[in-house]
């Protein structure tokens, strides 16, 4: 379903839903993506991995994991696991200000309604109506994530502030470590505690996700957007690129336009 804002069109579906119980011993499937995916943890803990991103899950930990990153278990559960899940398309994450490839903590007992509402929804509604309830759910993940962005330290903040402005530089952990004058292990160990991934993790995201605004919303030569987000040439942007999301910039871009015609 197509959605209008006051800052345009977006594209909206849900693929799926459900409610999974896994005895100790479980191990999360391999998962090659294709859409996007929100946990929510109910009970037991869990080791996923997205691309080079480890995540470890306990209870009420809220997972929103991206549609172009492959997924799979790290480990074996020591017991018994419970959560719900659902998956998703979406043309533009920040339409609703959703973070991708996010993990926060919350005791927000309205995501757990929204998903019990979500389910009913699916037994018996029409389409557009688990669309609708899915939203619902959506906008609510993304005030969590906002509110878990709100409390972490102010030195975060700051930082990642300063990693969005600098984004279109060869940044590295050392060198934000250097700025701030802080450990570079450090500051990986606090970005893993606020927002599930470590400092080099969240870097090479933020950078991929310039490079995917600048493939679908100009017509700059790769050569050209290589040099704008700090790439020593475009074999470089390509290959780094290429082994994150899977598929070169190129057929990035070709398969975003051939979606919007």
């Amino acid at each position: 379903m197509d959605i209008k804002t006051g800052n345009g069109t977006f594209s909206f579906r849900c693929l799926s839903a459900g409610y999974f119980v896994g005895k100790a011993g479980w191990v999360y499937p391999r998962d090659h993506a294709g859409s996007f995916k929100l946990i929510y943890m109910l009970h037991g803990e869990l080791n996923i991995q997205e691309g080079l991103s480890p995540f470890h899950l306990q209870p009420g930990d809220l997972l929103l994991l991206s549609s172009a990153l492959p997924r799979f278990g790290m480990a074996p559960t020591d017991k018994k696991v419970s959560f719900y899940w659902t998956e998703f398309e979406l043309s533009d994450p920040d339409a609703l200000g959703l973070q991708v490839s996010c993990k926060v903590s919350t005791e927000n007992r309205q995501i757990s309604n929204l998903f019990g509402h979500l389910l009913l929804m699916k037994e018996s509604y029409p389409e557009d109506a688990v669309n609708f309830a899915a939203l619902l759910l959506m906008s609510e993940t993304a005030a969590v994530q906002r509110n878990a962005a709100v409390r972490c330290p102010r030195v975060l903040q700051n930082i990642t502030e300063w990693i969005r402005k600098n984004i279109n530089t060869p940044l590295t952990a050392a060198e934000v470590g250097e700025h701030f004058s802080y450990n570079a292990d450090y500051l990986t160990s606090l970005f893993k505690e606020y927002f599930g991934i470590g400092l080099k993790e969240y870097i090479n995201d933020l950078k991929l996700k310039k490079a995917e605004e600048y493939l679908k919303t100009t017509d700059c030569p790769i050569k050209e957007i290589a040099a704008m987000l700090g790439f020593a040439s475009a074999n470089q942007f390509i290959k780094y690129f290429s082994y994150h999301r899977g598929i070169s910039p190129q057929r990035y871009r070709q398969r975003y336009y051939n979606q919007k015609m």
